[in-house]
């Protein structure tokens, strides 16, 4: 479906469920979205050889104490990693913004968290 779909669409965004897409099926579908001049997007499975890997995960919760209060920030660790260069981490913070109850904006937080890998 997402071949068909490459034709068309200049991004294709692919939820896979948790599932793992062959690899030859998955080189066809990469051959097709190179060809078109495309961009694919796979989220929630796993897709062999992209170019390149985004994980991450929610580290912690801002504005929660002894199992009450309102979520106000979330801490997220991310991993990029990639062919030709070394995987890079760090951590983002989406909270209020500054003076701005009602918006919202991502920092960097100062930190060297271990790569999501490992700590799996």
């Amino acid at each position: 479906m997402a071949a068909i779909v490459l034709d068309g669409m200049d991004l294709v965004i692919l939820g896979l469920g948790g599932t793992a897409v062959a690899p030859t099926r998955g080189r066809g579908v990469t051959a097709r979205a190179r060809s078109k001049g495309s961009v694919l997007i796979v989220t929630d499975g796993h897709w062999d050889g992209p170019d390149v890997r985004i994980e991450s995960r929610i580290s912690k919760y801002g504005g929660l104490t002894a199992g009450r209060g309102r979520v106000t920030s979330i801490e997220v660790e991310v991993e990029v990693s990639g062919r030709g260069f070394r995987p890079r981490i760090g951590r983002m913070e989406l909270g209020a913004q500054t003076g701005h109850a009602d918006r919202t904006q991502w920092r960097t937080v100062n930190a060297t968290p271990q790569l999501i890998s490992e700590a799996l």
